[in-house]
């Protein structure tokens, strides 16, 4: 499941993982995605992610559209080894990705609005 944070606003879109990610949840930020691009703005996404049991990641990136679109992202509570969020990750080769720990997460907010 996908929830969105409060500091969503202007191109950026916080969310927070929990579980297994689907289609639907890409489709729930699709809306937000779309108002960005009619702004000419590119798309910077906050992913932190907790309590995943599996990931559904070839239902996701199904839905995935606009990926070239994305400027940075950043993923928090997962490490840039991990191989099932490198696959949900493949779609967004444009964009400057980073990796914090849960630790490091005020550091992941300020990254992704610089």
């Amino acid at each position: 499941m996908l929830q969105l944070l409060d500091f969503t606003s202007k191109n950026i879109i916080a969310t927070k993982a929990d579980g297994q990610l689907r289609r639907m949840d890409y489709e729930k930020i699709y809306p937000l995605v779309h108002n960005i691009l009619l702004t000419g703005k590119k798309v910077r996404w906050y992913l932190e992610v907790e309590n995943f049991d599996q990931w559904s990641h070839s239902n996701f990136i199904d839905g995935i559209v606009h990926a070239e679109d994305f400027e940075k992202i950043s993923c928090v509570g997962v490490s840039k080894g991990d191989k099932q969020i490198n696959e949900i990750l493949k779609p967004y080769k444009n964009a400057e990705i980073e990796f914090f720990s849960v630790a490091d997460r005020e550091k992941a907010i300020s990254w992704i609005k610089v």
